[in-house]
């Protein structure tokens, strides 16, 4: 039986009452008695079958009548003895709630409200989490019930928990907000990467009204998976929609730059959808304004980068077109409010363009342009924003004078200087070398002898990176074709030309079996110390994406960052780590 503790309302202002002993003055008539209004109920506050009994009890005088308010609607009249119940069995579903009121001659005096809640509904799972993809450690296992569980329902194991080989994992089943969610609690911290399988074994919980759980629960429902990796989602879901994906990362704000700024393309409809870009502020993201003017989207936007130098952000892509069928690449810089061009589109006479764009001096974008010009036949050309125009940087590059050569697997970084690499077939045709070039002074200086690359081998991708002191860093993946073998090599040399020598090229990875498509990354951390970073693709689909760091002692081991593909990987001013994986930021945990 549940009491309601006294309650009384006046909806009219009260009267002073005259000091005890002291009769009203005269032509005054006695102020009416305050009533006292209590009410009493009978039954469980939730309620699936029976009676529920409510009773009004008015002291200090007789009403004109009693009303009672149920959710808020017109009132009813009770009669004596003043008691209102409700069939638990037949009554709607939901919370009912009520407030008595004695009416008196001038003043209404009210109970304190009363309710229930009539549930007849079997509780279910709705959902399980970890939902995404690279949960942190301190975000458990668990099942997601439709409406709050009696915690008194709870047996002593209603849950099981087993690693990746099939071993106990010692836990608390733990009701949390409200007690619509059971989490699965391990008793020691976790050391990713570990993969944990949660099962809900206990059928005979019930919800706060006694309703027995939905008994057709699928084993699916009932069960649940999720691996915990070294490096961990930054936030929850990036994109502006679920079918939006993560393609370009860059770090932007002040220093230590820790702003991520992710751009965005949506790779179910990418022909009807806008690209678009957002950064997180810590807390939430936020996503900036549409990249291009409603009036302006009637083409694809394609191969969408970005790139940030502080507080500005540059992004870039592709559209074609439909009458020349050539490529133009457009460029915007985010300034606070909006979007601005940076210059004209630029055109480029062909339908095959890739571009890669870094950031230079003061923030201006420079973008490596690799263009199919004919059959068979690539050039490369580098372009860079003065501030008031697109101004290109010599002519093409390019070793081999003959028809059907091709530049290709370009890879450009920039700061007062540009250097900008790329593979090409030797004049022989015997081989492919791996060039660089520095652009210094108005014109291009080669960065010491061509890089050979392995014989029988195909180049899959090229990372630049600078170091202090007029050094460049370069990286590059070569896949064995026939041996079905992935190497990753680097070395460094000056900028200054007339000395320059390539260092002796590190042979940092040789992997059997294993491809890293275009997963390569290389950054320079605030030491000068280099990191690279790639992923791991086997015949049987499995992924795993590493990072390893270079000290002046040597490599350090390899560390996994996750079980997806890498397609980002950069450091803070910190030297912190930031990579995107799988569609999601990422950073260790």
């Amino acid at each position: 039986m549940l009491y309601l503790a006294l309650g009384t309302a006046a909806c009219d202002t009260l009267k002073s009452e005259p000091k005890p002993g002291q009769p009203p003055p005269i032509g005054e008539e006695e102020p009416p008695p305050e009533l006292r209004v209590t009410v009493r109920t009978e039954g469980p506050e939730f309620c699936r079958e029976g009676q529920w009994t409510l009773s009004v009890t008015v002291e200090g005088g007789t009403p004109e009548r009693v009303e009672l308010l149920t959710n808020e609607q017109a009132p009813m009249t009770l009669e004596a003895p003043y008691r209102h119940v409700i069939d638990c069995a037949t009554h709607a579903e939901g919370r009912v709630s009520f407030l008595a009121r004695a009416v008196g001659e001038e003043q209404n005096f009210e109970a304190e409200e009363a309710s229930v809640v009539v549930d007849r509904t079997a509780p279910t799972i709705v959902s399980r989490r970890p939902l995404l993809s690279h949960p942190s450690v301190s975000a458990p296992l668990a099942f997601v019930f439709s409406e709050p569980l009696l915690p008194g329902s709870i047996q002593a194991s209603p849950t099981q928990l087993r690693d990746q080989d099939g071993f106990s994992v010692a836990h608390q089943a733990v009701l949390s907000e409200d007690g619509t969610v059971l989490e699965l609690v391990p008793s020691s911290p976790l050391r990713p990467p570990v993969t944990l399988h949660a099962e809900l074994l206990q059928r005979t919980l019930t919800d706060r009204a006694g309703n027995l759980l939905e008994p057709n629960l699928t084993v699916y429902t009932r069960t649940h998976s999720a691996t915990y990796w070294p490096f961990s989602r930054v936030t929850e879901h990036e994109g502006p929609l679920n079918t939006y994906y993560p393609v370009s990362l860059a770090l932007g704000g002040v220093f230590p730059r820790t702003m991520p700024v992710v751009g965005f393309a949506n790779l179910y409809s990418p022909e009807s959808d806008e690209p678009s870009v957002a950064r997180w502020d810590g807390h939430t993201w936020q996503q900036l304004p549409p990249l291009r003017a409603a009036t302006e989207r009637t083409r694809p936007a394609q191969n969408l980068q970005v790139a940030a130098h502080g507080e500005s952000i540059v992004a870039t892509w592709l559209e074609r077109d439909e009458e020349t069928g050539f490529d133009h690449i457009h460029v915007v810089r985010y300034v606070g409010t909006d979007w601005e061009r940076v210059g004209m589109p630029h055109a480029v006479e062909s339908d095959s363009t890739q571009v890669k764009m870094t950031l230079g001096e003061f923030g201006r974008p420079v973008l490596a342009v690799e263009r199919l010009i004919d059959f068979l036949e690539t050039e490369l050309r580098v372009i860079r924003w003065t501030g008031t125009e697109w101004l290109a940087l010599g002519d093409a590059l390019g070793e081999n004078p003959e028809r059907f050569s091709s530049s290709q697997h370009a890879a450009i970084v920039a700061d007062s200087k540009v250097v900008v690499s790329w593979v090409e077939r030797s004049v022989s045709g015997d081989t492919l070398n791996l060039h660089v070039r520095v652009f210094e002074d108005g014109s291009w200086s080669p960065v010491g002898e061509p890089l050979p690359i392995t014989e029988g081998t195909l180049v899959e991708r090229v990372e630049l990176a600078l170091r202090d002191y007029d050094r460049v860093v370069i990286a590059w993946s070569e896949r064995h074709t026939n041996a079905n073998v992935s190497t990753l090599r680097l070395t460094s040399a000056a900028l200054d030309s007339w000395r320059a020598e390539w260092a002796p090229i590190d042979q940092v990875e040789v992997l059997s079996r294993v491809s890293t498509h275009d997963s390569l990354r290389l950054v320079v951390d605030r030491d000068n110390e280099p990191w690279l970073a790639w992923s791991e693709h086997t015949p049987a689909s499995d992924t795993k994406s590493y990072y390893r760091k270079r000290r002046a002692t040597g490599w350090e081991p390899k560390q996994i960052i996750s079980g997806e593909t890498l397609s980002g990987f950069l450091l803070d001013g910190n030297a912190f780590p930031w990579a995107l994986s799988g569609g999601a930021v990422v950073r260790p945990q």
